[in-house]
């Protein structure tokens, strides 16, 4: 039977490529050889490869070649094709078309490959990751790749993707844009380039926010913020220039600015972000009034920035008292903890109608260097219907004060774990007691823990309770622990 015109059309390709093969290795392929070789990539292995080193010595002509092929070729083709198109996108651009569009692909692999390429293919990759930036499949991982492949060229490229329509909003290319600055770029000169453009307040906001994790940023981290202040709109604008304002370097102008945002804006958040952000730049009396705030989050908040504060404790006793919500009460109460005129009140709450203030009563407790209290903590521990929570802050108050009165009640706590079912909260504290027994050291929790280490069939979160190591300094001064 004679040949097909197919089966001639492949033979004609075979020998051009071949003759290809034979050539000069000097010589460039001429455009014929280039288009066999192009088809050659669906051939099988040993075609393909010879395929691959003659488009790789084409040059210009073999990366146009490629790119204008590329949505005629199968997979298979497109994948071998990366070889050549990684050596030629060096110099040539249509091989870096080539590549974004391997970079776009819906075959997973096929885009990995395409975004490794490019990243090789310096510098012209980076043009082509660039151009990837807005894509909402590969641009996140392109906006990380450009970053740590060239960061001086990553920056300004990342600062225009920000600037972009929803680029303010992707939270990757803020953290491309530190990367970047960390790895070396020059974000001086780069913010200087950007701001000349006028980007809009949200996408300084978001530059803001992204550089505001370095500290060797912080003052170009207030230079944007004080860029962006007077034409912030919008929560999510507001909301990265708060956040980003706690680190930032010295400026009066972020300081009032943060002043107003602390009672200004009607969003609890952004007056609750702006308590924190004054404590960290040093400011935290600017804050005091914020105790009385509408909002239950900001007055525990800023109740906990103002721990020590001299001038405010009068003010967050009465809130640990009589604040109606349990987490300010509770705010309150462990922000008294290091001041003894407050002792009452911290002792008061521990009797509070809320488990939450009782338990953050009882911790702050636990580390004063007095014993107020005890006698209160001590009903705590011994009631069997008390919240979990508050039971483990009496252990460990029990603990950390080597109280040897505790010892009953502690062994009721592990007696709890004793059902087969058990609570996890039961097993966690029953294994929390046994660790406080074995503090104590006194002969009867002694005995009581070589009893439970004989005991068949412990739980296994108690068996890890009796046997892992205490810390030295752990213990109440008794051996044999």
């Amino acid at each position: 039977m004679g040949a097909t015109s197919g089966q001639h059309g492949i033979a004609v390709a075979a020998l051009v490529l071949l003759s290809a093969l034979a050539a000069p290795v000097a010589a460039a392929p001429d455009r014929g050889a280039i288009q066999a070789a192009i088809r050659g990539l669906e051939a099988d292995h040993d075609r393909a490869v010879a395929a691959s080193r003659i488009l790789r010595a084409g040059g210009r002509p073999a990366a146009e070649a490629i790119r204008d092929a590329w949505p005629s070729l199968s997979v298979l083709a497109r994948k071998r094709s990366i070889e050549p198109l990684t050596g030629l996108a060096v110099a040539h651009e249509a091989a870096v078309q080539a590549l974004v569009a391997a970079a776009r692909s819906d075959d997973e692999q096929l885009q990995n490959a395409g975004l490794a390429a490019l990243q090789r293919a310096a510098p012209g990759g980076r043009e082509g990751l660039a151009a990837l930036l807005m894509d909402p499949r590969v641009g996140d991982r392109a906006s990380l790749l450009l970053a740590r492949t060239d960061p001086s060229f990553a920056l300004g490229a990342l600062l225009k993707a920000i600037a972009s329509d929803d680029g303010s909003d992707r939270a990757a290319l803020r953290q491309a844009l530190a990367v970047a600055a960390e790895r070396g770029g020059d974000t001086g000169a780069a913010l200087d380039a950007w701001l000349r453009s006028n980007p809009q307040a949200d996408a300084v906001a978001s530059a803001a926010l992204g550089l505001s994790t370095l500290d060797a940023e912080r003052i170009q981290v207030a230079r944007l913020i004080e860029q962006a202040i007077p034409d912030a709109r919008g929560f999510a604008t507001q909301w990265r220039l708060v956040q980003s304002a706690g680190p930032a370097g010295q400026s009066e102008r972020i300081d009032a600015w943060l002043g107003a945002e602390r009672s200004e804006p009607q969003e609890w958040m952004l007056r609750d972000a702006a308590v924190e952000a004054l404590a960290m730049r040093g400011h935290r009396e600017q804050a005091r009034s914020s105790l009385g705030d509408p909002y239950p989050r900001v007055r525990a908040r800023t109740a906990t920035v103002l721990a020590g504060d001299a001038a405010t404790m009068v003010a967050r006793a009465e809130l640990a008292r009589r604040d109606a919500w349990p987490m300010v009460r509770a705010a309150a109460v462990t922000s008294l903890r290091r001041e003894g005129q407050a002792a009452p009140v911290v002792v008061a709450a521990v009797d509070d109608s809320m488990s939450l203030v009782r338990a953050a009563a009882i911790e702050a407790l636990a580390s004063a260097p007095h014993e107020e209290g005890w006698e209160r903590i001590h009903r705590r521990l011994r009631d069997s219907n008390e919240w979990p929570n508050v039971t483990a802050a009496a252990i460990d108050y029990a603990a950390a004060h080597c109280r040897t009165d505790a010892v009953d009640a502690l062994l009721r706590v592990v007696l709890r774990a004793a059902p087969s079912n058990a609570r996890t909260e039961d097993l966690n504290n029953a294994a929390h007691a046994i660790e406080a027994l074995r503090i104590l050291g006194t002969p009867e929790s002694q005995a009581a823990v070589e009893q439970l280490r004989r005991t068949q069939d412990v739980p296994p979160t108690l068996k890890m309770a009796l046997q892992r190591p205490l810390s030295e300094d752990g213990g109440c001064g008794q051996a044999g622990r």
